[in-house]
């Protein structure tokens, strides 16, 4: 009689995002949201710092409101260039590095804004410091995208958009105390060096986290990548529980190939609307709260209001991109933002323009939070920083001409009024097509 002896069955390979899948959730994945969702704290809040110094520059320097626009437009522009750069690059050659330069390097610009001498040495300044918010705005949520477990992936990725109202009550504190309760000729430079403070802070803590797990192993190095989800799990990964697909070379022209061109057409279309109705509203909200209405509110206050119901807009966003998808959430806070935009332009008592501001806040932001996790599982892993690039770098093309559309329509018309109906229609504009043309990602596995 032939005795066979028992063998120990051969490991069977599993793919990075049915290893996050098995594990779930771990204290890795708080920590990496913290670390992330803080950077961004301090990004927002030093964008929209230049807002509220915008009148000290048009006092300081007898600017206009084409002017201005520049000025609030420059980050934006430096911006575009680094979301299509660095998205690039990180695909090519790994998401870490960019991760960790363009955080710095944004914060040694931010800081040499406070040594500017004119209107053409701040534009300057802050080009440069947009180069580095470009590369965080594309890098940060792909990474993210890549460390956490499918099944939370939507709630945790609208989490770090949650962050940015955070900037926003920031920037309000920081303006009232250096511009209002310390004043003098030098307290805007005092402004932006004390927000380049916590950027460093960021970049130290961006340091302690690891490649993307889903760029390792695609890229072969399956024993890095075991090592990262060790890392991410807590358990032990075997290298032999890896699988590597195969990775066909990437290049931007996939995005434009027949498999992805209509998916980028859309998600282009959504992001010119969204960084047109953000950036070109909320560079002026100060302005505009300043100088408009005559309802005697205290723009301070106006301004924490509508930091505040940023908060329940992303908590809504949270809820809903799992309930009822990533594209209905969307649409429909694209096109609620535009009827609250339009609402807020028109408004003729003091009640419907702080309601209305009200939920301007919380319909665009909520759409901010909607938007990031719908990309990242539009695209595959080969493109997906280079897909943040370009709808990033096309958006942020856009919101240049926001601000600057904005203080044109305000030159023109004497008010602001039509400036902000055009931001309305902008914003439903988006809504229709994502509604038109999109498609729904929930619950579809990463590329």
């Amino acid at each position: 009689m032939t005795v066979i002896e028992a063998q120990a069955p051969a490991a069977v390979g599993r793919d990075v995002e049915e290893v996050l899948r098995a594990r779930g959730l771990s204290s890795f994945h708080l920590k990496a949201i913290l670390v992330t969702g803080a950077a961004w704290t301090f990004v927002a809040m030093e964008i929209l710092l230049v807002g509220f110094v915008a009148p000290v520059f048009a006092g300081l320097w007898h600017l206009n409101g084409v002017m201005l626009g520049l000025v609030n437009s420059a980050a934006l522009a430096g911006s575009l260039v680094g979301s299509l750069v660095l998205g690039r690059t990180s695909d090519r050659i790994g998401r870490r590095r960019i991760f960790q330069f363009s955080i710095l390097w944004y914060a040694i610009f931010t800081a040499g804004t406070a040594l500017s001498w004119g209107p053409w040495s701040v534009m300057t300044f802050r080009f440069l410091a947009g180069l580095g918010l470009g590369g965080m705005l594309v890098v940060d949520p792909s990474l993210l995208t890549e460390y956490l477990p499918p099944q939370r992936r939507g709630r945790l990725l609208v989490t770090l958009d949650l962050f940015w109202p955070l900037g926003l009550l920031f920037a309000t504190g920081l303006s009232y105390v250096f511009l209002v309760q310390v004043g003098g000729a030098w307290s805007w430079r005092w402004l932006f060096l004390a927000a380049a403070f916590p950027a460093f802070m960021a970049f130290v803590a961006r340091l302690s986290l690891p490649e993307s797990p889903f760029y390792l192993a695609r890229k072969g190095r399956t024993k890095e990548a075991a090592a990262v989800l060790e890392q991410i799990t807590g358990e032990p990964v075997g290298t032999e529980a890896i699988t590597t697909p195969p990775e066909p070379r990437s290049s931007i022209t996939e995005l434009l190939a027949p498999g992805l061109r209509r998916t980028s057409a859309v998600m282009v279309a959504v992001w010119i609307a969204l960084n047109i109705s953000y950036y070109g509203l909320f560079l002026w909200l100060p302005f505009v709260l300043q100088g408009e209405k005559s309802f005697q509110i205290n723009v301070y206050l106006l301004l924490t209001l509508a930091a505040l119901s940023q908060f329940p807009g992303y908590g809504a966003a949270i809820w809903l991109v799992e309930r009822i998808g990533r594209k209905p959430t969307l649409v429909m806070f694209l096109l609620l933002g535009g009827v609250s935009a339009y609402a807020f332009a028109v408004a003729g008592s003091a009640t419907v323009y702080v309601i209305a501001l009200f939920f301007v806040g919380f319909f665009n932001l909520g759409a901010w939070g909607a938007v990031y996790p719908y990309t990242a599982e539009l695209f595959p892993t080969r493109v997906r920083s280079t897909a943040f690039g370009l709808v990033e770098g096309v958006g942020k093309g856009a919101a240049i001409a926001g601000p600057y559309i904005f203080g044109n329509l305000k030159d023109a018309t004497g008010s602001t009024t039509w400036s902000i109906t055009f931001i309305a229609l902008v914003m439903a504009g988006g809504g229709i097509v994502a509604s038109l043309l999109g498609r729904e990602t929930r619950g579809q596995k990463l590329l």
